[in-house]
């Protein structure tokens, strides 16, 4: 007999913080039961945000529970939707002793046994690549990812980088592969397989060309268009998605699907099989299901560990952002490593640029909405930055060498700076824009470049119209100064007992970085004066930013064919590691040019099912 759980049944709204804004819904209860979860935003249909919270409210409602696991790919936004609920059901004076007493056991899971030549686990660019081209070399593939729409660093990326495609050809723009080997040789200094660098240089152009032959279509363009000012001139490497990163690889998705392969959302990894030591297959999970897969091949794509907080602080120590995509979480190296690779992982860590801590966006969500989105402009110059001991830490014209900068801020304590600028700046950036302080995109006036970033456009032309508005973050700033992102003070003195740093320190920042500006010369950390922004007309401003890491870079040991390797260096059988996950591409830091990440992703997936189908066919 099921319980009373309200003596007010009806239709309640509540919300909740997701990542970036809050979240708004509607719960219907009746008097024994939820009967309805609602959303009172609009979400684009399919995307991950309609299909995150379709998921959690027909758990909610399946299990009349609010105590149900997260949407994997969609955490925060699964915490948002459970709390609006609480507080939906709060309102309506819910039971929760009888609501759990009324929900019942949830069934036991399912359990089905299937037979391919190829498993795949990760459906990023890497894992993509390599479904589609083994499919495309003949033999039956399953493709598996846990989360329940495409999503990862491939979805977000700006394109793959490529020496020698087919546009760059017929544009007279070949990059040297030298050139591009010193990158890497520079980047690392030494601490990478020098034989598989060559493998995935030579690849480059013509793994373009197929992506584009199959449906992702990336263009070339200019070094730099993406904001890198000192990128500006270097040869041009970078493949921009045309249609944004999530559509492309949904193309190469549907791609696959349409020729017979088998596309699973939903499903994680969890175990490989072996028999002799050899891979044979592998067990996956979703929330209803069991897959008992058997497999001649098995290729692992899961994009690193940066979503997991206990495997960074192993690996990579005690400060370490979170990754940019939460739910890569090491599965998939965990199963390498118990399968027999070698670990191998030398502290490569992509990071780039700069970014605000979850935590923060919360806070100025709640204030502002998504106008807080802005406020990263304040941080597109070569203003003076300190670390949150008041300390100037490094050349300030490194700030837009967006890998570069990310490397020496996650250097820093708490891997923490502050941007400081003054009310001068603001005014010029009030009466003339912020090309007033420096012209990024000028250079291609009447040269448009197009490509899409985290699924926005990257529009010279519009970025030109951009950077000459007139624009008053005065405001912004003001309302953003009840938070711990935004500082302001008066004197300088005023400013650092604010941000609550060293008021010793901070003066002799600001000084030093003043006179280097007026003397034309950078005696500590020979910045561009030219490109100096002083600090010198109160109101001071300050505001906070952390490392953005994007993910780590590598973990388990390849060759140039990306077969595992074992501590001896011999294959583990079957087994390949492709993307993130496999090391050998990169050093400590991450190479200095554009679409160094997902030319590895993309490349090394379509040499990995290349060769996991051939060898499955030869019987190998």
């Amino acid at each position: 007999m099921t319980k009373k759980i309200t003596a007010n049944p009806g239709k309640y709204t509540g919300s909740g913080q997701g990542k970036e804004s809050q979240i708004n819904l509607e719960v219907e209860v009746d008097t024994d039961k939820i009967v309805n979860v609602k959303p009172l935003d609009k979400y684009a249909p399919d995307s991950l945000a309609d299909n995150a919270f379709k998921k959690m409210a027909q758990k909610i409602v399946d299990q009349q529970s609010v105590d149900v696991d997260v949407v994997s790919g969609a955490s925060e936004t699964s915490r948002g939707i459970i709390a609006g609920v609480k507080e939906a059901l709060d309102k309506a004076g819910v039971d929760y002793d009888a609501l759990k007493e009324n929900g019942g056991q949830t069934a036991g899971k399912k359990e089905e046994t299937i037979d391919v030549d190829v498993a795949v686990v990760g459906a990023g660019g890497a894992g993509v690549a390599a479904a589609l081209a083994a499919r495309q070399h003949g033999v039956e593939v399953a493709l598996f990812e846990k989360t329940i729409s495409p999503l990862g660093a491939s979805t977000f990326a700006g394109g793959m980088f490529a020496g020698d495609s087919q546009q760059q050809k017929d544009q007279d723009a070949v990059v040297s592969k030298k050139w591009l080997y010193d990158e890497y040789m520079d980047a690392s200094q030494g601490y990478m397989n020098s034989i598989l660098v060559r493998r995935i240089i030579d690849e480059s152009g013509k793994t373009v060309d197929w992506l584009n032959e199959n449906g992702a279509i990336m263009k070339l363009v200019d070094a730099g268009t993406g904001g890198s000012y000192d990128h500006i001139g270097m040869p041009a490497t970078l493949h921009g998605y045309q249609e944004g990163g999530t559509k492309a690889v949904t193309k190469l998705i549907e791609k696959f699907k349409s020729i017979g392969g088998k596309m699973y959302f939903g499903f994680a990894g969890k175990k490989l099989l072996q028999d002799d030591g050899k891979v044979v297959g592998l067990i996956a999970e979703s929330d209803e299901e069991t897959l008992h897969v058997n497999a001649k091949k098995v290729v692992i794509a899961t994009g690193g560990f940066g979503g997991n907080p206990e495997m960074r602080k192993e690996y990579l120590g005690d400060v370490s952002t979170q990754g940019q995509v939460l739910q890569n979480t090491g599965d998939g190296l965990n199963m390498a490593w118990d399968a027999g690779t070698a670990h191998h992982i030398n502290g490569s860590t992509h990071y780039f640029w700069q970014t605000f801590s979850n935590k923060d966006i919360g806070d100025m969500a709640k204030l502002v909405g998504p106008n807080w989105m802005p406020l990263n402009a304040l941080a597109d110059f070569p203003n003076l930055r300190v670390n949150n001991r008041g300390q100037r830490y490094a050349s300030e014209t490194h700030a837009l060498d967006f890998a570069v900068h990310g490397a020496e801020l996650s250097e820093q304590p708490q891997q923490t700076e502050f941007v400081i600028f003054d009310q001068a700046m603001l005014d010029k950036i009030k009466e003339g824009g912020t090309v007033a302080i420096e012209d990024h995109y000028g250079k291609w006036k009447n040269h448009r470049q197009f490509y899409m970033e985290f699924n926005y456009p990257t529009d010279t032309e519009e970025n030109i119209k951009h950077e000459h508005e007139k624009t008053d973050f005065t405001a912004l700033l003001n309302k953003l100064a009840a938070t711990n992102v935004v500082f302001i003070g008066n004197t300088i003195a005023e400013l650092a007992e604010k941000m609550g740093v060293d008021k010793e320190n901070l003066a002799k920042a600001v000084e030093q970085y003043n006179d280097a500006k007026k003397k034309g010369e950078d005696d500590l950390f020979f910045s561009d004066t030219k490109r100096m922004i002083p600090v010198e007309n109160g109101p001071f401003y300050a505001v906070k930013f952390i490392a953005r890491n994007l993910g780590t870079l590598g973990g388990a040991t390849i060759d140039e064919k990306m077969h595992a390797l074992t501590p001896k260096g011999e294959p583990v059988a079957n087994l390949y590691v492709a993307g993130a996950d496999a090391s050998g591409m990169y050093g400590k830091a991450y190479v200095d040019f554009e679409g160094g990440t997902l030319g590895f992703a993309y490349i090394s997936g379509r040499l990995a099912g290349i060769d996991a189908a051939e060898t499955a066919k030869a019987g190998k």
